[in-house]
């Protein structure tokens, strides 16, 4: 729009200008012409004699060249040393000013004694329309009137404009559209109310979505905590039906598998939990080795009745490797990573743990010799219950990837050459100051 007005203002300057100088041009032309006609009209009723000496003098009062033009004897008669091109002599002698080849103005009268006066001026006489001070009031007034010609198009096109523009990030979003010229009955107005109906119709589609989103969501979860529930709670209700008929022994069996099943439902309300509200981590001095040597106890009678051989790699003789971090949630990681490795052999098979110190960070490595992570759980890694496993809850690998990246490290997910998976977490050594 800037570019539009300054162009607009551009060429009606030129305009302007062309149209003085024109306009000047004329005013000179009858200028001329009248001066020529009032000295022609003295010579004729004066009776002057047509001589050099007068064309000089006449000349030098007027400002022009003054010839006399002897029609009968073809003399021309001039001030000395001036000469007549020929294309005076084919010119209308109408009292108009003609102009000549080389740009000057000739005007010409007949005389009564068949005689000819001719007045010769130059064009460049002229003064320029730009040395006038009616140009510059003209175009003053109109470099004003261009001034406030961009104003109103600035009020009544460019800002509803630019307001439309920064709005169309917002189309669909859950701001609120700035205000839009929607009162307006031109073009501008109808754009303003089509977006503001867009807007509307997109953030009411947004809000539906998200409502059946949340629908889907709860459902999926409702689904995979009731499916992984369900069977503990079964041996649970089984094995409390037993208890009034045991003898000690059986009674002492069957109260230990339910406080093992109460603890594993309990871990999965934990995990749920820990998803949907995320506790920041209480940094202690924990001993990483140790750590992982208790998640490997835990997770121990589960890798026997699969068939499973757990392995650490672990020297002996090394000593503690203590870092400050949140020791439930580095067992809760721990955990999570051995119960996926030894579920993912259902047939039985060998789960390596190693802890290797690397400077900044210490890694936990967990692999297995299961069938690997399938290219769609390596694009999905990290999407909540997303699960390849029948009625799994699809968060034990999210749950570890958000502790690990909360204790300043991370989770590399990937499969083996040899066949299985490897999984390696990360917890850094500073990433906490502990305050005793």
């Amino acid at each position: 729009m800037t570019s539009s007005v300054a162009v607009f203002v551009l060429l009606g300057s030129l305009a302007l200008v062309v149209v003085f100088e024109r306009h000047l041009d004329r005013e000179e032309r009858r200028s001329f012409e009248g001066i020529a006609r009032t000295n022609a009209d003295f010579l004729e009723h004066t009776h002057l004699p047509h001589s050099a000496k007068m064309a000089e003098q006449l000349g030098e009062i007027i400002g022009s060249r003054v010839f006399f033009w002897q029609v009968r004897s073809g003399r021309v008669i001039g001030r000395k040393g001036d000469r007549l091109d020929e294309a005076a002599f084919r010119m209308a002698f109408d009292g108009k000013a003609h102009s000549m080849p080389d740009g000057e103005w000739m005007v010409g009268f007949p005389g009564s004694d068949e005689s000819k006066v001719i007045f010769l001026r130059p064009a460049s006489f002229r003064v320029l329309a730009m040395e006038r001070a009616e140009t510059w009031l003209a175009l003053g007034v109109f470099w004003g009137f261009s001034l406030a010609l961009g104003g109103w198009l600035a009020r009544r096109v460019t800002r509803p404009l630019r307001s439309l523009a920064e709005s169309l990030p917002l189309v669909g979003t859950d701001q609120a559209l700035p205000q839009l010229p929607v009162t307006r009955r031109d073009e501008i107005g109808q754009l303003a109310q089509t977006l503001v109906r867009t807007h509307g119709s997109l953030r009411d589609e947004r809000q539906r979505r998200r409502a059946a989103e949340r629908h889907a969501l709860l459902g999926r979860m409702a689904a995979s905590l009731a499916h992984e529930v369900r069977n503990p709670v079964a041996a649970i209700r089984l094995h409390a039906q037993l208890l009034d008929q045991a003898n000690p022994a059986e009674a002492a069996i069957s109260r230990s598998l339910i406080e093992s099943e109460a603890e594993r439902i309990e871990g999965l309300v934990g995990q749920w939990m820990s998803h949907a509200k995320p506790a920041p981590p209480k940094p202690t001095e924990v001993d990483v080795r140790e750590s992982v040597r208790q998640a490997v106890r835990l997770i121990e009678p589960q890798a026997r009745h699969a068939g499973v051989l757990l392995e650490m790699m672990i020297d002996a003789d090394a000593g503690p490797l203590v870092i400050a971090a949140d020791g439930h949630q580095m067992r809760q990681v721990l955990g999570n990573l051995l119960r996926n490795a030894v579920q993912a052999m259902p047939s039985g098979g060998h789960v390596i743990v190693r802890v290797q110190d690397a400077g900044s960070c210490v890694e936990v490595h967990v692999e297995d010799e299961g069938r690997g992570f399938s290219a769609a759980a390596m694009d999905r890694l990290g999407e909540p219950f997303y699960s390849e496993k029948e009625g799994g809850m699809g968060l034990g690998l999210v749950v570890a990837k958000d502790i690990c990246e909360a204790h300043g490290g991370g989770l590399v997910v990937e499969n083996r050459a040899c066949g299985g998976a490897r999984v390696r977490a990360d917890f850094a050594k500073a990433a906490f100051s502990i305050h005793t």
